[in-house]
């Protein structure tokens, strides 16, 4: 059986992805270290402005990582860190008149950049047809497809995705949130014996449609965040514990439901 690693590992559409991936990981990474270090400053009693810890400049961040990943091209980024200007400044600066107008200013510049944005048809549309088909992750809207694969990769991006999988001998897969949404329905599918399901998502939100029956082992760290499982409750008995789907990874700001049908 072809393995997730073997599928892609010669792609090199993947590995440029990969590569793209990485840099915002590290990115992201220094810029955690940093805000440690702030805080640990700030703990110590050195004069760190409030405006560091507010959800404003979490934007800011995101906006930078956005940008940085995709080699300073995302249109994404630069509005969020418009938006997280904005707001910071009317927090420093509460009597400035021009700030009084920042939501119909963002709504304004947003609207200029979804118009004027240059775009190459060919290579969008390209990405349009390959992303939905092998990565499912920034297609404008979301689509319900269907999947006989054994791993489930998903990257939502403003974006959503909407699963049903079939596959016989499910294994899990990854599924990365950033203001966007997943839905996986998992009825049809089977766990021979456990399956791992890896969830980082900010700002996004999760939906597990799976089996009453399946044990659910869940080792995601959550920073305002919650899991909630809304499926029937069940005797110990009636639990099939060779069919363990355990979830890791780690939300910020985000929901994962687990419904059964």
């Amino acid at each position: 059986m072809t393995t997730l690693e073997e599928q892609f590992k010669n792609d090199p559409d993947f590995n440029n992805w990969q590569k793209n991936q990485r840099r915002g990981h590290v990115t992201a990474g220094i810029f955690i270290i940093i805000a440690g270090l702030v805080y640990m400053f700030k703990q110590m009693g050195y004069f760190i402005p409030e405006c560091f810890f507010t959800w404003p400049t979490i934007l800011i961040g995101i906006g930078i990582i956005a940008l940085i990943k995709n080699n300073f091209r995302s249109a994404k980024g630069l509005i969020l860190i418009l938006i997280g200007t904005l707001f910071l400044a009317s927090q420093a600066f509460p009597d400035f008149a021009i700030i009084h107008y920042k939501i119909p200013i963002i709504l304004f510049i947003i609207g200029i950049v979804l118009i004027f944005k240059p775009k190459n048809k060919y290579r969008e549309y390209g990405k349009f047809g390959h992303q939905k088909n092998r990565f499912n992750g920034f297609a404008s809207e979301t689509t319900q497809t269907t999947s006989n694969e054994d791993y489930i990769y998903a990257n939502n991006i403003f974006a959503g995705t909407d699963k049903n999988v079939f596959s016989k001998d499910f294994k899990g897969g990854e599924i990365k949130n950033t203001f966007g949404g997943c839905k996986l329905n998992l009825m049809q599918a089977e766990i021979v014996t456990e399956a791992v399901l890896t969830i980082k998502q900010q700002f996004g939100g999760v939906k597990l449609v799976i089996p009453p029956n399946w044990v659910i082992k869940s080792d995601i760290e959550c920073v305002f965040a919650g899991i909630e499982d809304k499926r029937p409750l069940l005797n110990v008995n009636d639990m099939d514990q060779k069919k363990t789907l355990i979830l890791n990874g780690h939300i910020f700001m985000s929901g994962i439901e687990i419904v059964s049908y």
